[in-house]
């Protein structure tokens, strides 16, 4: 809301009539259960929420809006308090709405597309996106790389138009939808300075307690830490013990010689040449990679396209790689 905030509040100097910024004010004094903590924590000062209120008790010809005992320094909401907070709520969540909406349809009126993905998938997009730039020459492109526990806040806030992505073991958020472009089986990685370190085939009681190469966060990591504790002859130890963002950049820790790591068979298109692929005879089911959009979004012919060109390019590296 901070992109009309300054405008609103100039406006409700002058004018009787509550604008989206006083209620947006008055949920901040309803969170905060007094107007000395809100302006504490906005910086806005205690007359602005006491006009706010004034304002608001003024243009509804309401009663007393939020009450403070003698003494207490937090107040208590009124039955209509609480029915306005109620109102506002509702209001401000569709303004939300609208502006995604609206942010959406003037993208659409220009060739326009913005792209969130994770830091592994966008070897999967690169030649793409430069081949569709070539076939759409006046593409407005944005590409953002986001973590794994921030791409679908991101499709979901409207700041891309596409995450490509993996599904997360609980499924698809309700206000998203998945397309899915294939599953991703797994394998190991080793260093080669690792010679015979690990068997050929190796299962996942091979890696008890070996030191691993693993990401931070995501669907990856908590399904691998539920497999070694699920393994069905006892619970393993997962050696968690180099943790970083990635999946680049676990290839590149194995290939520094950390140690091994699991990682999906689509990655092994992308490795350098100092690290060896073993099979891996077990271990947990294959995670789903796909592209992540808002329900209520409309796809364009460039979107359509892409995702198209996306599924052909994964099925093709997918089918590079055979398991041995």
């Amino acid at each position: 809301m901070a992109i009309f905030r300054a405008y609103n509040d100039s406006m409700s100097e002058h004018s009787e009539t509550p604008t989206l910024a006083d209620l947006e004010a008055f949920l901040e004094v309803v969170e905060r259960r007094s107007i000395q903590a809100a302006a504490r924590a906005t910086g806005r000062s205690r007359a602005t929420y006491l006009r706010v209120l004034e304002t608001l008790q003024r243009a509804y010809d309401a009663p007393e809006l939020l009450q403070r005992a003698r003494g207490q320094r937090h107040g208590v909401l009124t039955p209509a308090g609480q029915e306005l907070a109620r109102r506002a709520r509702v209001l401000l969540r569709s303004w939300a709405r609208w502006q995604v909406a609206t942010r959406d349809a003037l993208h659409r009126m220009r060739q326009s597309l913005r792209l969130g993905t994770l830091a592994g998938s966008f070897d999967l997009l690169a030649d793409i996106l430069v081949e569709l730039r070539r076939a759409w020459p006046d593409l407005a492109l944005q590409v953002v790389e986001y973590p794994d526990d921030r791409l679908l806040d991101a499709v979901d806030a409207g700041q891309v138009d596409l995450g490509f992505g993996t599904l997360d073991p609980q499924g698809v958020p309700p206000r998203l939808s998945f397309e899915s472009l294939g599953p991703l089986p797994w394998a190991v990685i080793v260093p080669r300075s690792w010679g015979d370190a690990l068997p050929a085939r190796v299962r996942l009681r091979d890696l008890d307690g070996v030191p691993l190469v693993v990401t931070r966060v995501g669907p990856a990591r908590e399904r691998l830490e539920r497999e070694f504790t699920q393994y069905r002859t006892g619970p393993l130890v997962l050696n968690a013990a180099f943790e970083v963002g990635s999946t680049p950049r676990v290839v590149e820790m194995v290939a520094r010689g950390f140690g091994p790591a699991v990682v999906s068979r689509f990655r092994l298109s992308f490795l350098p040449p100092s690290v060896e692929v073993r099979p891996l005879r077990d271990g947990p089911a294959p995670l789903m990679a796909g592209v992540f959009s808002r329900r209520d979004a409309h796809p364009t012919v460039v979107t359509t396209e892409l995702v198209e060109r996306a599924r052909r390019r994964f099925r093709a590296l997918s089918g590079r790689v055979r398991e041995e």
